[in-house]
């Protein structure tokens, strides 16, 4: 047999050849697969975590705002009316003494009471209200707030003007913000079910206040679901307050008046300052632990 008629094999051996590779080549693609799934779970465990950081972060910022205040308290104590005439411009300070109108009276929105300031807040109980499935929503809030003037509990005074300031008697003119003040006082609270009718005067608020609606229909055919608080807290006048925060000297001293009033962002509360301490640290504890859960799972997240 001629050899050169013997079939080549450099053909076969090629096409081995190329099957291998191939073959080869499909183990590495394989082999990296998990390699590929750990870097994409690993950068979405990254992105969720920093999202858990950043609501922690923004809740803490909720639940922490209203101790700011607390340190000075603590460090603050409490005059009468009369004893703060010697303070600097702008010097905080608590004064306690009782309330009384200076000028004009307000009206509550749920209740009609006649007070010197007041602020509300409306909620419904929701299936996913803000916080804890099945508990109220916040829908709807506000203040207002009237100039008042404190008194000295033991020496009251009743000028003939109820716009003048006894000075001899120890008045000192409030002005709280119209924007925002800290109102810690015993809340009135109306409660309205979902297929009750609403007090005339909560109705007629209802239907005023923009933006503020009636009871969703797909809510009140829930069980449970759309009843409604409207909360107010007042200030009543003749009642006996703790005030706190900076002193004006605005050089309204006529017709007998100080001229030095408590002005902007106040706090005024019933309680003692031991007592508003307290108070403001229970409420802010469950929002703060809340925030700390979210910031330790999105940190684990994030290292893990």
């Amino acid at each position: 047999m001629d050899l050169y008629a013997l079939p080549a094999r450099t053909g076969r051996r090629d096409t081995l050849h190329d099957g291998s590779c191939e073959f080869i080549r499909g183990l590495v693609t394989v082999a990296r697969q998990p390699f590929a799934v750990v870097r994409h779970s690993s950068m979405y465990l990254t992105l969720f975590g920093g999202l858990f950081v950043g609501l922690g972060l923004a809740m803490a910022w909720y639940g922490a705002r209203p101790l700011v205040v607390l340190p000075r308290l603590l460090r603050t104590e409490v005059r009468r009316p009369d004893a703060v005439t010697d303070a600097g411009d702008g010097e905080f300070v608590a004064v306690l003494g009782t309330a009384r109108a200076s000028a004009e009276t307000l009206r509550s929105p749920f209740t009609g009471t006649e007070c010197l300031g007041f602020e509300f807040e409306v909620t419904e109980r929701q299936p996913f209200g803000i916080g804890v499935p099945w508990f109220h929503a916040h829908l709807d809030d506000g203040i207002a707030t009237a100039p008042f003037s404190l008194d000295d509990p033991n020496h009251p005074s009743v000028p003939d003007d109820p716009g003048v300031l006894d000075d001899a008697a120890g008045g000192l003119a409030v002005r709280p913000s119209s924007r925002r003040f800290s109102l810690d006082t015993v809340p009135t609270v109306v409660r309205v079910g979902a297929r009750e009718t609403p007090p005339d005067r909560v109705r007629r608020f209802v239907d005023v206040r923009e933006g503020l609606d009636p009871v969703a229909g797909r809510i009140a055919a829930i069980p449970f679901l759309g009843a409604r608080r409207y909360v107010e807290r007042r200030i009543d006048p003749g009642e006996e307050y703790l005030v706190a925060g900076r002193i004006e000297r605005d050089g309204r001293g006529e017709n007998g008046t100080t001229g030095i009033a408590l002005s902007g962002d106040l706090v005024i509360t019933e309680r003692s300052i031991r007592g508003f301490v307290l108070s403001r640290l229970r409420r802010a504890a469950f929002p703060l632990l809340v925030a700390a859960v979210f910031v330790v799972a999105g940190l684990w997240g994030i290292v893990g």
